[in-house]
């Protein structure tokens, strides 16, 4: 993955979202939360996975607010920003940003869209080439939405066809690798696509390659699709049945408490975390942190803070092979009277609709009485951990949780052994 070290990413995220307006009319598309947090965090962290270390926001429409939530840097890559003061399409916009943000290979992608295919491979493909441009093609099974790309036995792009016509196709990913000079017919402050004046002039030429790569892909550009985004990138089917999770207190119970943490560096995974996860992970239940952040509602720091403090997180159990699938947050302050704040269940609800999840056979661990009464408000099993405050709560006795756990390892081991009794139809409760 070493490769798209030396590229440059540059991320489509200027656009109005005129179809996505209905449901996130009050931020840019890329803000739009999947899985509890907004989606470009998701294709920022598909991009550190893979090596890239600088990424440009090509930025338009409510661009403030989304160079203020992403700030200059996330997990380790620069973030630097390229905003068009009146609308340029695609083409126009990356001309811009080249000019400002010069780079050898540009990783080029729309911040509308998902897929999943390897980029490592994608690069490695197109450095052995000598074309000027090359595209990123995934099959599906009715292409009149998209419109679909033909190439040679060589991989040479002969040409386009039009949106509407229906059938079994290979599209755009609207994920690109772009050499400097591609974009050299493109005026500066010229208003032009990519997809109708610079891919067609280039595949004229001979110059533009595709690579096909068999991996899914998503736009998030209407509404139904958004819908159905948490699900793509977890990678579950369509029609999956509710099914039990594990929701999570992040602090005093994931890593240590901190007051008001908002600083990357103040992030410290509590012993047995990464391996309590892990054990949760293989029994197949979906790992979801569910957190109250009110320091966002009182104004003591902002959601990109919590994000970055998200993305330490992340690293940290990466690096010993453990995950979480989806990161629920409550910004509110208490007195901002939100359906999510807990023990409220909003972000429980949200995590149902989202991931099929059942909370009613599913699992809450926390420090503190609201994760507690959260649990108990959903009908699920309730653990108290005596990290953080849970060792003061279990003394005080102020919930009613049904296990005391000194951590995530013996809950998984409590919840190892509530599953094997639902499995035998035997009892469960302590």
């Amino acid at each position: 993955m070493s490769g798209l070290t030396n590229a440059t990413a540059f991320i489509l995220a200027g656009g109005f979202g005129t179809r996505l307006r209905q449901v996130v009319a009050d931020r840019p598309k890329a803000l739009a939360e999947i899985l509890g947090r907004p989606y470009i965090y998701h294709l920022l962290d598909v991009l550190v996975r893979h090596g890239v270390r600088r990424a440009v926001l090509c930025t338009g429409h409510m661009a403030q607010v989304l160079e203020d939530v992403l700030g200059t840097s996330y997990r380790g890559v620069e973030l630097l920003y390229s905003r068009e003061e009146a609308p340029l399409d695609t083409a126009g916009a990356l001309r811009l940003a080249f000019s400002r943000h010069p780079a050898e290979l540009a990783l080029c992608i729309n911040g509308d869209s998902l897929t999943d295919a390897d980029l490592s491979d994608y690069l490695d493909w197109f450095q052995s080439r000598t074309e000027a441009a090359t595209l990123l093609l995934v099959p599906v099974e009715d292409a009149a939405r998209y419109g679909s790309v033909t190439t040679d036995v060589n991989g040479v792009v002969r040409g386009f066809s039009e949106k509407g016509q229906g059938g079994a196709g290979w599209i755009s990913a609207g994920v690109y690798l772009l050499r400097p000079d591609c974009l050299d017919t493109v005026e500066a402050g010229q208003r032009a696509s990519l997809e109708r004046d610079v891919f067609p002039a280039l595949a004229e030429r001979g110059v533009l390659c595709a690579y096909r790569a068999k991996a899914r892909f998503l736009d998030i550009g209407t509404p139904e699709s958004y819908a159905a985004a948490g699900r793509f990138l977890l990678g579950l089917p369509n029609g999956v049945e509710e099914r039990p999770a594990v929701f999570l207190d992040r602090d005093g119970t994931l890593i240590a408490e901190r007051h008001y943490l908002h600083e990357p560096d103040g992030v410290e995974l509590l012993p047995g975390v990464a391996e309590g996860l892990r054990r949760m992970a293989l029994l197949g239940l979906p790992l979801v942190l569910v957190s109250n952040q009110s320091g966002v509602g009182r104004g003591y720091f902002g959601r990109g803070d919590v994000e970055r403090v998200h993305g330490r997180l992340l690293d940290l159990l990466e690096a010993q092979g453990a995950r979480l699938d989806a990161m629920y947050v409550c910004p509110h302050a208490p007195d901002q009277g939100c359906a999510c704040r807990k023990p409220f269940s909003g972000m429980i609800e949200r995590a149902r609709t989202e991931l099929a999840l059942d909370p009613r056979t599913s699992f809450v661990i926390g420090d503190k009485p609201c994760d507690i009464n959260l649990g108990l408000v959903v009908n699920a099993t309730t653990f108290l951990v005596t990290t953080g405050y849970g060792a003061a709560h279990a003394s005080a006795g102020d919930c009613r949780p049904h296990y005391v756990v000194s951590g995530l390892v013996e809950a998984a081991d409590i919840i190892e052994s509530i599953l094997a009794a639902r499995a035998s139809g035997g009892a469960e409760n302590p």
